[in-house]
């Protein structure tokens, strides 16, 4: 805070420097270049998740009893969720891969 009450900072004599141009001035790393994008298939991602839900949900069917006895009847539900979810996902991932990949393969050729 400054001597005057507002949160500015004070001007300095004859500076009129941008904070664009007083951070360059201060930055001691040079600018480097920025990484390749890194290019992978979602849909494998997706499908392996997908099938983790899938077998919560068998083993939510199997130990259904057990679950409803200690009050926890909804984990069926969550796993049910997780396995409709994890579908629409997979069948995303499946059209943006085509999409991304797919277009490559026809412009090479």
């Amino acid at each position: 805070m400054s001597t005057d009450g507002t949160s500015q900072p004070p001007a300095s004599s004859g500076s009129s420097a941008s904070p664009r141009e007083a951070y360059k001035r201060v930055k001691r790393t040079p600018e480097l270049p920025a990484p390749e994008a890194v290019q992978i298939r979602m849909t494998p991602i997706a499908a392996a998740g997908t099938l983790l839900w899938v077998v919560a949900l068998v083993l939510t069917q199997l130990f259904n009893e057990e679950l409803a006895d200690s009050g926890r009847e909804w984990w069926g539900a969550c796993a049910l969720a997780g396995v409709i979810i994890g579908l629409l996902g997979t069948a995303a991932m499946v059209v943006a891969d085509r999409r991304h990949f797919g277009g490559a393969k026809r412009n090479r050729s």
